[in-house]
C-alpha cells in the first residue's frame, strides 16, 4: 500500500534539496537531493526493501513530471521534441531510479 503522504512529503524534499543542492554543487544537486529524500522517506515509510524502493521511485517520477511541467511552462515546449525529449524522458527514468535507490538506502538503515 503507497503512502501517499509520504510521497508528497518526499515530492517537497526533493524539490527543496534540488533547488538549494543546484546552487551549491550544480547540475548533479538536484539528482543527490532526490536521493537524500528518497533516503528520509524509505526510512519513514519502515516497512521493507521493496515499500521504500517504490515510495522512492514515486518521488522520482513525481518530481520528473514536476520538472517537465516547469519546462513548458517557462516555454520549453518547442524544445521537447528531439534529442532534448530524449535528454527529459532519459532524467524523468534516471530520477526514478535515483529516488528508488535512495529510498532502499533508508529502509535498510531502519
Amino acid at each position: 500500500m503507497i503512502n501517499w503522504k509520504a510521497v508528497i512529503i518526499g515530492f517537497i524534499l526533493a524539490v527543496t534539496f534540488a533547488l538549494i543542492l543546484t546552487q551549491i554543487v550544480g547540475e548533479f544537486g538536484s539528482y543527490i537531493g532526490v536521493i537524500m529524500a528518497g533516503i528520509i522517506i524509505g526510512y519513514g515509510v519502515n516497512r521493507n526493501l521493496v515499500n521504500g524502493a517504490v515510495h522512492g521511485g514515486l518521488i522520482g517520477v513525481i518530481g520528473g513530471i514536476a520538472a517537465l511541467i516547469i519546462i513548458l511552462v517557462v516555454g520549453g515546449g518547442p524544445y521537447l521534441m528531439g534529442a532534448f525529449g530524449v535528454l527529459v524522458i532519459g532524467s524523468i527514468i534516471l530520477d526514478t531510479v535515483l529516488g528508488a535507490i535512495g529510498g532502499a538506502i533508508g529502509s535498510i538503515i531502519a
